[in-house]
């Protein structure tokens, strides 16, 4: 599926997330010298609790279908198929979806996954799903609602999402980082996205702070 028309912003970011996939998955491979692998796993430690979360969830939820808002690389789409589910991955980043197929081929679940490129407020489906995630995503929409609402339509009964925390040591750093790279980044509060949530029609089940993130967990209402 072709990319639909794109805002400033949203072209901005999937050009940054294009220049940097292959960069950006090394974190999930190893495939980085040995320093670089020892600052991942310090500063980047909640990148793979995140992950472990997702999982975790989805062995006790056992969802049988799958959306992955943001998908990137395919590393939760991958993982997510092995357990079973049927699992579409979304992005606007083309680069990004080739590594999401290459993996899935290569891991041997790519009859299970289906992949669109496009922003998720620009998808047109009539597909719905018993988990959505949307991990690593939210840093990148200053106005979540809109896309909230796309996604209360899809998640017939789980939704987990990851917001990175505002007033951390590391906003300050990615602020400036992404800045110069042109790639825009946002912070929320707690109270900011459940009330988000709650707006879009999700009930708040559980939070988790991991690390820099806020981890939650809801349901359509």
């Amino acid at each position: 599926m072709p990319v639909e028309t794109k805002t400033d912003e949203s072209r901005q970011i999937s050009d940054y997330w294009n220049a940097i996939a292959p960069e950006f998955d090394a974190i999930y491979t190893g495939k980085k010298n040995f320093v670089s692998r020892g600052l991942d796993h310090i500063l980047r430690k909640d990148m793979y609790q995140r992950f472990e979360w997702v999982m975790r969830k989805a062995d006790e939820l056992r969802p049988a279908t799958v959306c992955d808002i943001g998908c990137g690389s395919g590393r939760f789409v991958s993982s997510l198929a092995k357990r079973g589910a049927r699992v579409t991955g979304v992005d606007f980043a083309p680069q990004m979806l080739t590594l999401a197929r290459q993996l899935t081929e290569r891991e041997g679940v790519g009859p299970r996954c289906d992949f669109v490129l496009s922003d998720v407020l620009d998808w047109k489906t009539d597909k719905t799903f018993d988990m959505v995630i949307a991990i690593g995503f939210w840093d990148y929409v200053g106005d979540p609602l809109s896309r909230l609402q796309v996604i209360r339509k899809l998640a017939t009964r789980t939704f987990l999402s990851a917001w990175p925390r505002t007033g951390t040591l590391r906003m300050a750093v990615r602020k400036v980082r992404l800045k110069a790279a042109g790639c825009p980044v946002y912070f929320w509060e707690h109270q900011q996205v459940e009330n988000y949530l709650q707006r879009a029609g999700f009930r708040v089940e559980s939070v988790e702070i991991l690390g820099q993130l806020y981890c939650f967990q809801a349901k359509s209402v």
